[in-house]
């Protein structure tokens, strides 16, 4: 039996909570993430908002690397008929990735990487490249911006990372900023669907 507080809706989506059924019965049959892919994290949304306003073409290959739940790229999907992959290093979030994409009329592929594990090679299949909430730790900084210089060789149209502006993701955009003349960092804040605070680091060509 679900209850109003089990789920909610924000920028067209459904999402469940910890508290759905459906969330409880995966936790149940042993999926639980290892890392941090046990919830949704609010970053998502400030690139959600920026996408609608700034929509990616039909049918973009998109990444959405550390994606956890993966309502970002469902969001993508749902709305810009995108071909999404979401990469976690937990392969315990995809069960809760499929559902979301499932209770939400699309399909997902989904990859288990470390950003480390993204090649050139890798890359070239994908035109833009998302992560909201991925550079928490100060050793994740420089192992995210290799990956950045890697996408930027693969010819990867658009880089977008988002989050509440910790110390470690500041001194990736300042990086970031001072290699390459295509980055710039952007402030948002949310009230309405949900709150959420920050900014997005964009990287394009």
């Amino acid at each position: 039996m679900t209850t109003a507080r089990d789920s909610r809706t924000a920028f067209g989506l459904k999402i469940l909570n910890s508290t759905h059924p459906d969330v409880r019965r995966l936790k149940r049959d042993g999926n639980i993430p290892e890392i941090h892919g046990h919830k949704f994290w609010n970053s998502s949304f400030l690139i959600m908002n920026y996408l609608k306003k700034n929509p990616l073409p039909p049918r973009s290959r998109v990444m959405e690397m550390g994606c956890g739940w993966g309502l970002l790229g469902i969001y993508c999907a749902k709305n810009f008929d995108a071909r999404v992959t979401g990469t976690d290093a937990d392969k315990n979030v995809f069960p809760f990735l499929h559902l979301h994409a499932e209770i939400n009329g699309v399909k997902v592929k989904t990859e288990a990487a470390r950003f480390e594990n993204l090649t050139v090679e890798r890359l070239k299949k994908v035109d833009v490249l998302f992560g909201a909430d991925v550079c928490f730790w100060d050793e994740l900084t420089p192992v995210l911006f290799n990956l950045i210089k890697r996408a930027r060789k693969a010819g990867v149209k658009k880089i977008i990372i988002s989050d509440p502006s910790r110390s470690p993701f500041t001194e990736l955009a300042k990086r970031c900023k001072d290699s390459y003349d295509g980055a710039s960092v952007i402030a948002r804040s949310l009230v309405r669907p949900v709150r959420a605070t920050g900014e997005l680091l964009i990287i394009e060509p």
